[in-house]
């Protein structure tokens, strides 16, 4: 068996996991090669079974990559701008020496898909630096909890205004001085959410524990690259004077070259100055050389005139070299006492002749000055989940033939990186496999239960019913709940004392990827939105149980649309949240009851509008509304939804194989004087009849499927309406507008018609 197993998904489900079984009895990692969202679901749950996660993603063909991970452990992704991992690198050895699994995200050639898999398979996103990386995954969909850190310069550049602050969980500032300027930098657009940390660095530099022989004391290290805001040119009058004291000063700079004429200019400047003797410039070192580099060195020499921490200078004390430091704005005073820091060159000198009489007071001062020892439990925080158990979740699945997509949608339920919650399955009379499949299922969080057939209201009515939880999170059978939902919504329950329900963004789950609800809202009442149409997306939301047994459950009249129906009463007493956290993978297909993608039936809609007008008061609608405004956008929404049920396009069938020619004519007669004249005809006949002018559709049979193809083919893309007349109909001019009035408001339909249900 090789260090990683490699499981092709293109196999019985069966066989797959079978082989996955004996895969992980090493424990090594595992690759999942060429599995749909459905496989990958059933795998993960079965792999997360034996203590496995997956931690990444590769597309064409799709990959999935798992490792052994430690119960309650974290999956870090840590992405730095260039690959600069310096800074990152004593805060990823923590990440590991905790247990956690940590992913370097290389930003060479990062594609928008390559971060996109990153994030929907890791718990912390962390972005070391704040412009192009964060830029990017702050405007995709949210999938974990992101958070950057910022050092400086990055507050001096229009990156910050780019990117998307909403959809970031925490910010890390080094200097008080830098959280100042970044919350003066947004203004009023500081999300009121965003946590704003000030940390100091942690640093992978150990105190020195003897003084070298080599050290010299005229040795003067200077790490910095050549940049502006460095401010090197400042060195070169220090240096002068010093040189004049005493020639044997030299001054040792590391760092790259940033800016080409800077460097130039400067290395001109040494010979105008009289240093070529004195200063050394000896190019970018890596973190691994800069040990022995500080050995035999006495002073660290910092000129740069904006500092936020100065970790160079702390590096260099650690080290053993004594700090003689400009005073610079940006934090470093915050850090750096007094006693070390210059604002003339008379000053600097001064430090610098004093000497380094004690290198290792220098290094342990350091220590002291960093907080090395406490700091890491301030770093722990953050990547730290939520660990209270309360409250509990009950994810309710509504089933029904679905023995195609159950098993995945009820996997990806158990997948839950949360530690308390139950899945709870309400099986309404499937004639098909799911039930059988279900019970293949051995988990002690999933209940199932099975009920007579009746509707998709009742199933919810009765889901709501067997829930335990204080909160339930919808799930359809059919769809995919990511393994990160239910520790979002315990974060965001964390964070906000109040919240009836939270809405959460969806992406589709076949063809071509589309994203819907991609928003974040605190809690708030939403009344004035519901006259524009539902605005609360059911798949993936979180509902506090009591919730409905306050203002009742789904209707069950309402075959489709319940939940926008049950929405509307809900919303005129609910705190309702939105979060763009993408909870939900929406498979559309012809089985969906919602309009998404097809005809629908949307006479629902209409009627729930008109519900919405008799519920609350107009005021509350439209506050600061004139009545003659409210009043014209009542006309025009309810024009709108008429147009949109199409009942205009209702289609009458005359049934001459069953009707005699005499009453056929009166019926047709009949139909002539209908006031409405919106409407169409169809006979339907087995024989030639003398009618011209009226469309015929020749069978021998009545047979509804005949006249639904029909249909679809003369009439497309429209949710057909179809009434047969009764042989006994009463003579009325107003019959179809009877009708249509039946049809829009729920109502029983009138004798004089038999409705031809598709």
């Amino acid at each position: 068996m090789s260090l990683q197993s490699v499981i092709a998904a293109d196999m019985p489900i069966e066989s797959l996991l079978a082989l996955v079984d004996e895969s992980v009895k090493i424990r090594a990692p595992l690759r999942l090669e060429g599995a749909n969202l459905d496989k990958f679901s059933i795998v993960s749950w079965h792999l997360n079974q034996k203590g496995y996660a997956c931690i990444g993603q590769t597309d064409q063909p799709s990959t999935y990559h798992f490792v052994a991970l430690g119960e309650g452990k974290q999956r870090i992704v840590v992405n730095a701008t260039n690959d600069n991992f310096h800074f990152m690198q004593p805060v990823m050895r923590l990440m590991r020496e905790q247990g956690h699994s940590v992913s370097e995200l290389s930003s060479a050639n990062l594609t928008q898909q390559a971060l996109l898999n990153a994030l929907r398979h890791c718990d912390v996103a962390w972005f070391e630096w704040g412009d192009s990386a964060i830029i990017a995954a702050s405007q995709l969909p949210k999938y974990c909890r992101i958070v950057c850190r910022i050092h400086r310069y990055e507050l001096y550049g229009d990156a910050i205004a780019q990117i998307n602050w909403e959809n970031v969980d925490e910010v890390i500032l080094v200097s008080q001085a830098m959280k100042k300027r970044f919350i003066s930098l947004l203004g009023s657009k500081l999300p009121q959410y965003l946590k704003v940390t000030v940390l100091a660095n942690l640093t992978g530099h150990q105190p020195v524990t003897h003084i070298s022989k080599r050290r010299n004391p005229y040795y003067i290290a200077c790490v910095a690259r050549f940049a502006p805001q460095k401010n090197l040119v400042m060195l070169l009058p220090i240096l002068q004077t010093l040189a004049k004291k005493d020639p044997r000063y030299k001054l040792f700079i590391a760092g790259r070259i940033e800016d080409q004429c800077l460097y130039d200019s400067f290395c001109q400047l040494i010979d105008i100055y009289g240093l070529k003797h004195n200063i050394v410039i000896c190019g970018n070192l890596a973190a691994s050389e800069m040990a022995a580099w500080y050995s035999d060195k006495s002073f660290l020499l910092s000129v740069s005139y904006n500092e936020s921490q100065g970790m160079g200078i702390f590096e260099a004390m650690l080290a053993g070299l004594k700090p003689v430091a400009f005073h610079a704005p940006g934090g470093l005073s915050e850090y750096l006492p007094a006693n070390y820091l210059f604002t003339s060159i008379d000053e600097a000198v001064t430090h610098i002749s004093e000497g380094n009489q004690a290198p290792k007071n220098y290094a342990q001062e350091a220590q002291t000055l960093l907080r090395q020892q406490e700091l890491p439990d301030e770093y722990l925080k953050i990547w730290q989940p939520v660990t209270t158990l309360s409250p509990l979740f009950s994810i309710v699945i509504p089933c029904y033939n679905r023995e195609r997509y159950v098993l995945s949608a009820v996997s990806s339920a158990l997948n839950q990186r949360d530690h308390n919650f139950e899945v709870v399955v309400v099986d309404d009379g499937s004639s098909d496999a799911s039930l059988d499949l279900l019970a293949k299922i051995n988990d002690p969080r999933l209940r199932i239960v099975a009920k007579p057939h009746t509707n998709a209201p009742d199933t919810r009515n009765r889901c709501i019913a067997e829930a335990k939880g204080e909160y339930l999170v919808w799930l359809d059978s059919d769809d995919i709940l990511h393994e990160n939902a239910l520790s979002h919504y315990r974060t965001l329950l964390q964070r906000w004392s109040r919240v009836d329900v939270i809405s959460c963004a969806m992406e589709s789950l076949v063809g071509e990827k589309k994203y819907y609800s991609l928003y974040n809202y605190a809690p708030a009442n939403w009344l004035s939105q519901l006259p524009n149409g539902n605005f609360i997306t059911n798949p993936g939301s979180c509902v506090l149980r009591s919730l409905y047994g306050d203002v009742g459950g789904y209707d069950t009249t309402y075959l489709r649309a319940h939940d926008y129906e049950f929405w509307s009463r809900v919303v005129g007493r609910a705190s309702v949240a939105f979060t763009a956290h993408c909870n939900i993978s929406y498979r559309l297909h012809d089985g969906n009851l919602t309009g998404m993608g097809k005809s629908t039936d949307t006479t629902y809609e209409y009627r729930i509008f008109e519900n919405i007008l008799k519920r609350y008061r107009l005021e509350a609608l439209f506050p600061g509304k004139a009545w003659k405004e409210i009043d014209s956008f009542i006309q025009e929404r309810r024009k709108m939804l008429y147009a949109e049920t199409g009942v205009d396009n209702v289609t009458i069938i005359l049934d001459a194989i069953n009707t005699p020619l005499d009453t056929l004519l009166d019926h047709i007669q009949l139909l002539g004087i209908q006031e409405d004249k919106k409407f169409n005809i169809l006979v339907v006949t087995d024989k030639e009849l003398p009618l011209t002018s009226l469309p015929v559709l020749f069978m021998q049979s009545f047979d509804s499927q005949r006249i639904k193809h029909y249909l679809g083919e003369k009439l497309p893309n429209l949710y057909h309406r179809v009434f047969a007349l009764q042989p006994n109909i009463h003579n009325s001019p107003t019959l179809i507008s009877e009708l249509k009035h039946t049809i829009l408001h729920g109502v029983q339909i009138a004798e004089s018609f038999r409705h031809i249900p598709f």
